[in-house]
């Protein structure tokens, strides 16, 4: 089962960072928190890296839109910010979890493994780190 990831973070790098670490994955970019909103509607992915701090609407307004929709996805949140206020805001709206700017690759891919094995067997498994650090 190919797994589809929406990557929404105003920095390009991120962005480009992420979609070559899920290379095998299919993978949709915006570049802020509307255009990620209608992403997450139409196209379902089952994962979304969310930045907090984006154009449009922020990274907590789209994660509030998204407890209205039937089919939603798990959401990392993504943030320069290391406020401890920020990440409980975040994973009280519905975050599976929060992670830091700069991150290590290999492990958000080990806790995306988790997510895409919890979709394929139909059932939430494990918690995840409620924050991953650099």
């Amino acid at each position: 089962m190919k797994h589809k990831i929406l990557v929404a973070d105003d920095d390009e790098n991120i962005r480009i960072t992420l979609q070559r670490v899920f290379s095998d994955c299919d993978s949709l970019s915006a570049a802020d928190g509307k255009i990620a909103l209608e992403l997450i509607s139409a196209e379902k992915p089952c994962l979304v890296f969310l930045d907090i701090t984006m154009p449009g609407l922020s990274g907590l307004e789209v994660l509030e839109a998204v407890k209205e929709l039937d089919d939603k996805p798990a959401i990392f949140m993504l943030t320069g910010d290391g406020e401890l206020e920020t990440a409980v805001k975040a994973l009280d709206k519905g975050a599976r979890t929060y992670i830091t700017k700069p991150f290590d690759v290999r492990e958000i891919r080990k806790i995306a493994q988790i997510v895409f094995d919890e979709k394929e067997s139909g059932c939430k498994t494990r918690d995840l780190p409620w924050k991953l650090k650099e």
